[in-house]
């Protein structure tokens, strides 16, 4: 058993207010979602089906092809929104994921069509196409709301803006 000092209660702990400040709250209403970057920074996402469509993929193996271009699309996404001077980053970035996605079914539709007899959605059978579809949708959104958060980090470190887009 241990003998040592009594741990205080959390009663006594609740007591007093004035041990940890309060969270500033933001400043006025947020600033609005920069959607031309949102759309601009989405539209990184057709440079997959172009290098279906140009052969690279071909040339350079799926691997790399999937390799370079995560880490080149989202690279971009960091870098533009972590070095520039973008309110709401994890948000900004979290939707551009989204509109990334949203742009990279419709593409995929568009390039191979829909439904296995056509080969397209990676030729899943008409039942599976809506699932195929909300993980498209979603993983590019996940990706999206990850990059927001190292893009805040960034601009956290840089010390441009906050969450809310006020200057430091």
């Amino acid at each position: 058993m241990w003998r040592g000092r009594a741990i205080p209660s959390v009663v006594a702990m609740t007591n007093h207010p004035q041990t940890y400040p309060a969270r500033p709250g933001p400043s006025g209403p947020r600033p609005p979602i920069a959607w031309p970057l949102v759309f601009g920074l989405a539209s990184l996402t057709l440079l997959w089906p172009l290098t279906s469509v140009t052969g690279l993929a071909d040339a350079i193996g799926n691997p790399a092809r999937a390799l370079l271009l995560i880490a080149g699309i989202g690279g971009a996404w960091i870098g533009v929104v972590g070095l520039g001077h973008v309110a709401r980053p994890i948000a900004t970035v979290t939707l551009t994921g989204l509109v990334a996605g949203v742009i990279t079914l419709a593409a995929s539709v568009v390039v191979t069509g829909l439904g296995a007899e056509s080969g397209g959605m990676s030729g899943a059978p008409a039942f599976a196409v809506p699932l195929v579809a909300a993980e498209m949708i979603g993983s590019q959104t996940l990706l999206g709301f990850l990059a927001g958060l190292v893009a805040a980090g960034v601009q956290r470190l840089r010390g441009t803006t906050t969450q809310h887009g006020g200057s430091r």
